[in-house]
């Protein structure tokens, strides 16, 4: 268990999947009850990822939970395809399993096993998404906040959507640091006065330029709002005018995925209990349904859904095409505020500049100099992507 979370942080992270509704969950009778929560999708000719998590009841305000970083994942389909998932980096509780093209006619679930037991999802076969034909960007409010828009082709039948938004851009800190402190090696950083020396950086390893990448999963819709026609010039995502994503160029693909029914009215029902109510152990109007079940006694919570198709768009934005307008304040540390090297870069602070000679060192706040600190939101700091277009 490593860390402890508030309940609104919870429900961010259960954004990042598709719910139904085959089996109700009870509440453990125990506050300190484990509970397995799995996240993910099964999507066709797509890297998937799977996140597993173990959750229980804290206190009334706090709810804890931990990776589960020891499962074994599987995709499979019930004509006899698997697919094995492998761990994706250490200690995230993710397993990264790449599926071929799936076959409409066939059902495909995910089998999970963990120290918990062994759970499975409800084997369903792929929905394939309708068009998208068109995707932009407008900023119409008097706050200046930036709209993405976009529309659908006519699927000629009732079809109900999500959409996952994902934004790569490119960053440029403040500052430029030429110089870092480095720890010896051996050292461990947060012992007692650990060793280091100040190091200076070669100019190919300056991070005062990348990229980041975010993904989120934006909105639902429904073309029973639409007569059931195409869905026309729908706002699925609003970001303010100071957002990171437009400091200078943003790359956004939308991905248009197809969800059932009972999806669609459990995420609208997630999303009224998680503001009325507050939380996964809050008590709710109605149990939170799962389309997990447990092969023993334990039960699990999430949803495993299974697309086809997907209609995906892309366009770049630039800085200049948008009333941008950047709420950073950069600045260097006061000299009493400034502790030992080892201290300032255990607590997140950076070199700003350093005379050798005089032995002067002047700190500034990590964000400054370092495109991969959080400041910069996103999920990922990553290089330049390969398919990243300059014009």
């Amino acid at each position: 268990m490593r860390h402890f979370i508030q309940h609104i942080l919870l429900y961010n992270l259960m954004l990042i999947v598709a719910v139904s509704c085959i089996d109700d969950y009870t509440i453990p009778d125990s506050d300190t009850e484990p509970m397995v929560v799995i996240f993910g999708q099964i999507v066709s000719e797509t890297d998937c990822i799977f996140t597993l998590r173990s959750t229980s009841r804290l206190t009334g305000e706090l709810e804890m939970y931990s990776y589960i970083d020891d499962a074994k994942v599987t995709v499979k389909g019930t004509d006899g395809q698997i697919f094995e998932a492998k761990p994706k980096g250490r200690s995230t509780g993710q397993y990264n399993v790449s599926v071929g093209k799936l076959d409409p006619s066939q059902k495909y679930y995910v089998h999970v096993s963990t120290i918990y037991g062994d759970f499975e999802s409800e084997p369903m076969q792929p929905l394939d998404a309708p068009e998208l034909t068109e995707l932009y960007y407008e900023q119409p409010r008097a706050d200046r906040k930036i709209d993405m828009v976009i529309s659908t082709e006519d699927p000629k039948e009732p079809v109900y959507l999500l959409w996952q938004v994902d934004d790569y851009y490119e960053i440029y800190t403040p500052f430029t640091s030429r110089w870092e402190y480095r720890f010896d090696p051996g050292e461990d950083p947060y012992s007692i006065n650990p060793k280091g020396s100040f190091v200076m950086i070669d100019p190919d390893q300056y991070t005062n330029h990348g990229w980041r990448h975010s993904i989120e999963l934006s909105a639902i819709a429904t073309n029973h709002d639409y007569n059931l026609g195409a869905i026309s010039k729908r706002c699925i995502c609003q970001r303010p005018n100071f957002d990171h994503r437009f400091q200078t160029r943003c790359c956004t693909r939308v991905r248009q995925i197809a969800i059932t029914r009972e999806e669609y009215e459990y995420r609208n029902m997630m999303k009224e209990q998680w503001t009325d109510v507050g939380g996964l152990f809050s008590k709710m109007p109605s149990e939170l349904p799962t389309n997990i079940r447990s092969l023993g006694n334990r039960k699990a919570i999430g949803y495993i859904g299974v697309r086809g198709h997907v209609s995906t768009k892309e366009m770049y934005v630039n800085r200049h095409d948008f009333d941008y307008h950047s709420m950073d304040v950069a600045e260097t540390i006061p000299e009493k505020m400034v502790g030992s090297p080892q201290w300032m870069v255990n607590n997140g602070y950076g070199i700003f500049s350093h005379d050798p000679n005089k032995y002067e060192t002047i700190w500034t706040y990590r964000w400054c100099i370092d495109y991969r600190d959080d400041h910069w939101g996103g999920s990922e700091a990553m290089e330049r992507p390969e398919f990243w277009n300059d014009k």
